[in-house]
């Protein structure tokens, strides 16, 4: 896999240090917070929303293609993460992507290294939808998984023909 140029290193860093600010902000607050179930939710949608903007901002400084999407899925795409949960989530591939689109495959390659880098333990799959429908007929934790997905970032147009 390519490595990042300089100024790519010094942006994913500098994400790494604000992804885990804002973690421990968050969990920081929870702790010194009175243990209630409403604070317990607080705080999965908050590490929920953390990890959607930094997410957000590695998809765009990576400079992923506008024909891509990304979704949260399974507990993620409820929009609850719990502190040391894997973060879930699909890149959504145009229907016309073919396995020979280089471009496109080493910038999701290059996306998906970013995100360990930056301390997200991602839990990824890269899919067309006939792909998502063909492998959700036969798997049912696959189903469940898609039924709660939501939209991140990129191309809403295959995100709606991913929803219809």
């Amino acid at each position: 896999m390519e490595s990042l140029p300089l100024v790519g290193n010094d942006a994913v860093s500098e994400l790494r240090a604000q992804f885990c600010r804002g973690k421990k902000e968050l969990l920081d607050h929870f702790r010194h917070a009175r243990p209630t179930a409403p604070a317990a939710t607080r705080l999965l949608r908050g590490l929920s929303q953390h990890v959607d903007q930094t997410l957000d901002a590695l998809w765009q400084l990576m400079k992923i293609p506008p024909t891509a999407a990304l979704l949260a899925v399974g507990g993620y795409g409820r929009g609850e993460l719990f502190p040391y949960s894997d973060v879930d989530v699909l890149v959504l591939l145009p229907p016309s992507h073919t396995s020979g689109s280089a471009a496109l495959r080493t910038s999701i390659e290059r996306f998906i290294g970013a995100c360990w880098d930056i301390g997200l333990e991602i839990g990824s799959s890269v899919r067309t939808v006939a792909e998502c429908m063909a492998l959700s007929e036969n798997d049912i934790t696959v189903q469940t998984s898609l039924l709660e997905s939501r939209f991140l970032c990129g191309s809403r147009r295959v995100f709606n023909s991913f929803r219809h």
